[in-house]
């Protein structure tokens, strides 16, 4: 060779190593030839197996898929090679029925080719590598398969029996149909990967049934063992694999395949539909196959997590689905979440999923003698439990995140509660690896605590498919959920909800009823509860034109309202009458030992138009589950339309005490929060800040005699004083004296409170600016009084001779807009509880204003 031409090889081999270190830099990072030349980087990849007489079979494969030009030239690609002895064991023992190497098919022969091989050069170390690089992050990676390699024709036999398949099944037509139409990744388990997700050795040995013994510096591919690491070549690296490699299925149809999990499988089966491929792709597909079918089809199962990271959530023929999972274990390139600021293919090199799948003999079991009886019970077959019912179990089961689902971390599992899940290792039987997740085979059901929960009975019944709709989409089934609270839960049938007196038109000229309907056939979930608007006369009861439809909004915003007043944390049926619900109003129970058709609730709205409300049907969920749950069928439970300021004008025992209060600085119409202003529904309380509150109310003759001795100036007074000085300290008497008797919390005669000092609304400051509130402490006199005692040592008892004098229920009520009679929302609310002394709460501290005859003001 010349010296010339020499010199030309050299610079074309360098600029070759230059683009081969490229291409590692901008994807692996794993051998940086820009920053120094290896000792060796030896021949192509092609020659290098061509040479050795070892990997004859994958040297054939090469050649019968037209693929040796590429890997004889430069560029840029790593593969994970079998030697001719693993082809020997692989024909001995496959899943393809395949021989020797005559019998495999050109499907076949793409699969073990492009399925080993990655477009990227890659050493080991550098495999935990994503984009950027970042290390230690990378535990699966796209490899250079495409979707076409393998396209399964479903024969009508195969099909799944659910109502998506049905016309395929019935012509008796065959179709092509992709399991999923992204490619199916390669997964690896490298040691910087392990050591940055804390997955221990012992976890590893786990995943792979402690069919080995892992040591530092392991790796594998799919499960599959690296004898010989980082084989140089002038275009990529060549890994030696223990086995020949092949391309892992997906969770879904691993799960389709395996002869004992065949129960989970129909069960699971339930959620998918054939979906039109697109034209593209069934062009592609004649192209490649050399055929005619007028469609190709891809699997999918209905989720809320899909291709793309998207929901699934409508049917082929663009129909509402009756359940959906929590994410489509059929999807390959399932991630276990994203970002804006990663793309989808880091996100999915980062984790994978988990599913729990119990053998047929575990579910067997659950059905007939475990948890799962009450579905027995209710729906008598597997076939008859509907799928929005049988999703619960089965996204149970559905962990989103491999890394966080290994044994060292299992106490971290939660189920549908946020609780622990409690899973543990001998629960598990064996671990089945592919492309998109970690198939768990237990020999137990998980249970989701949806079976066991106060809400059950909503789930289950059509008959109350709007109050379970709101639960949903409210994601207050979670909290149900809970297994750390005793709940009751009172739930209104959809024919109760057709009469909701609508809180946001106190505000208006007209009151209106929303009237909720629940509809299975909309397209979309959010679209399932429906909420027409009426005019509504409350003193006649009579509903008069209806005047429109709500938006989501609205009737999530009322759903929200209706579900915190039907949920109390506690048992309704301990002997009181009173109890706080979970949006702080209070509801009265009574004749709780009568059962069904004998017990009754009300809320203050019923209160204050003397209606009660039956419990017709009782749910004990108590013995396992998390409390009861109360059926009923008249209307929903109703909160108070009064305000503290119009249950003071509405009595007489009230008037001095409403006198002083209506002439105060405390009322207002509009509420204003900086530039935000919110109207009120009537006026209300400017004290009051989303929360309970008590005012008790002294007697007319208590309030007279302690202004006659002196003690508590008038408005008349204020108005008499010489300066603003005198005139603003004798109002601040008298505002004094009204906050004193607003007490933090409602307490209700009958309610059973524990006694305690609690926080009125009135308050001192001190030179150093330090608030301290006075307080009082409030007891039980029995289960039929209520006793308050102020700082003086003064004990005052609640009159409960006139049922019009104590707990007299308020709420006070802000809307979206300012102007009440525009509110479309409620914007937030206080509760309050009215009751009437015997005589007057009374203080003295020495940083207080003191009251007049007292002592002049310091």
């Amino acid at each position: 060779m010349n010296f010339r031409f020499k010199k030309l090889a050299q610079k074309t081999y360098m600029m070759a190593l230059g683009l081969l270190a490229a291409a590692s830099m901008a994807s692996c990072d794993g051998y940086n030839l820009a920053d120094r030349e290896p000792e060796w980087l030896g021949s192509s990849i092609y020659d290098y197996l061509n040479s050795e007489e070892r990997y004859q079979n994958m040297v054939r494969i090469i050649d019968d898929m037209n693929y040796r030009e590429v890997l004889s030239k430069t560029g840029s690609k790593t593969l994970f090679v079998a030697d001719d002895e693993a082809f020997q064991r692989f024909y001995q023992n496959n899943s393809w029925g395949v021989k020797r190497y005559e019998d495999l098919s050109g499907a076949q022969k793409k699969l073990l080719l492009y399925g080993a091989m990655i477009n990227n050069a890659c050493q080991v170390a550098y495999l935990s590598s994503s984009e950027g690089p970042t290390e230690g992050d990378c535990m699966r990676r796209l490899t250079s398969g495409s979707i076409y390699d393998s396209v399964p024709v479903l024969k009508p036999s195969a099909m799944p029996a659910n109502e998506n398949w049905a016309y395929y099944r019935k012509t008796n037509k065959s179709i092509p149909c992709f399991e999923d139409m992204s490619t199916a990744p390669m997964i690896h388990f490298i040691e910087d990967f392990l050591n940055d997700r804390l997955i221990t050795n012992d976890d590893c040995d786990f995943l792979f049934n402690y069919q080995t013994k892992r040591q530092a510096g392991d790796a594998n591919v799919n499960g599959i063992a690296m004898v010989e690491q980082n084989i140089k070549c002038s275009n990529g690296f060549v890994h030696r694999m223990q086995d020949v490699l092949t391309p892992m299925t997906n969770m879904a149809e691993f799960i389709n395949s395996h002869s004992t999990m065949s129960g989970y499988a129909k069960l699971l089966d339930r959620f998918c539909a054939p979906y039109y491929a697109g034209d593209v792709a069934t062009r592609e597909y004649n192209r490649l196959n050399g055929t005619n079918v007028d469609s190709v089809f891809q699997k999918r199962y209905f989720s809320e997590r899909s291709q793309g990271g998207e929901a699934l959530t409508l049917t082929p023929a663009e129909g509402p689905v009756n359940g959906k999972l929590k994410f489509d274990p059929g999807w390959n390139e399932f991630y276990s979440s994203g970002s804006s600021t990663i793309s989808a293919d880091v996100a999915l090199q980062r984790n994978m999923g988990v599913m729990l799948v119990p053998t047929d003999k575990a579910l067997n079991r659950y059905w007939n003698e475990g948890a799962g009886k009450v579905l027995k019970e209710y729906y008598g077959t597997w076939e008859n439990v509907p799928d929005n019912v049988v999703s619960k179990m089965l996204n149970v089961s559905m962990l989103n995140s491999f890394v966080n689902s290994v044994p060292s971390k299992f106490q971290t599992i939660l189920n549908d509660a946020n609780d622990e899940m409690g899973i543990k290792k001998e629960d598990v039987d064996s671990v089945f690896m592919t492309c998109n997740g970690a198939i768990y085979l237990t020999n137990k059901v998980f249970n989701p605590v949806a079976y066991i929960s106060v809400s059950f009975p909503a789930l289950v019944n059509e008959t109350m498919k709007v109050l379970y709709w709101g639960i949903d989409q409210l994601g207050y089934d979670v909290y149900l959920n809970s297994q750390n609270s005793y709940y009751s839960l009172f739930i209104p049938t959809n024919g109760a909800m057709l009469d909701y007196i609508d809180p946001c038109s106190f505000g208006k000229n007209q009151t209106q009823l929303f009237r909720f309907r629940y509809d299975a056939t909309a397209q979309t979930e959010s679209e399932k509860v429906t909420a027409s608007i009426w005019n509504y006369d409350t003193e006649t009861g009579t509903v008069g034109d209806s005047i429109g439809v709500a938006s989501y909004t609205q009737i999530t915003n009322r759903l929200e309202d209706i579900l915190n007043t039907h949920i109390v944390i506690g048992n309704v049926e301990d002997g009181h009458s009173y109890y706080q619900t979970k949006g702080g109003s209070v509801i009265r129970v009574q004749h709780a030992e009568s059962g069904e058709n004998g017990m009754t609730v009300a809320g203050g709205g019923q209160m204050e138009n003397g209606k009660q409300l039956a419990v017709t049907k009782i749910y004990d969920e108590s013995v396992e589950g998390n409390g009861k749950t109360y059926i009923i069928e008249d209307e929903p439970i109703m909160t108070a339309r009064q305000s503290v300021s119009d249950v003071l004008s509405s009595n007489p025992d009230f008037s001095e005490f409403n006198s002083l209060l209506q002439s105060s600085s405390y009322l207002e119409t509009k509420h204003v929060i900086g530039t935000e202003e919110h109207g009120c529904a009537s006026t209300n309380i400017s004290l009051f800040n989303t929360f309970r509150y008590t005012i008790f109310v002294p007697t007319n003759e208590s309030i007279q005699k302690l202004i006659k001795d002196g003690k508590l100036p008038t408005w008349d007074d204020v108005e008499k004083a010489e300066t603003e000085e005198e005139k603003a300290e004798l109002a601040e008497q008298i505002e004094l004296f009204l906050k004193y008797h607003i007490v933090d919390n409602a307490f209700y005669v009958g309610q059973g409170i524990d006694d305690g000092s609690y926080e009125t609304s009135a308050y001192s400051v001190d030179a150093d600016n330090n608030v301290s509130y006075y307080k009082v402490t409030v007891s039980a006199d029995g289960d039929t009084g209520l006793r308050v005692r102020d700082v003086l040592g003064n004990t005052r008892k609640v009159i409960t001779t006139n049922d019009a004098s104590y707990n007299r229920m308020a709420r006070e009520y802000q809307y979206d807009a300012a102007d009440a009679a525009n509110a479309q929302n409620i914007y937030t609310s206080s509760h309050a509880v009215v009751h009437q002394i015997d005589g007057v709460l009374e203080y003295k501290t020495p940083s207080s204003l003191p009251l007049k005859g007292e002592g002049s003001h310091e």
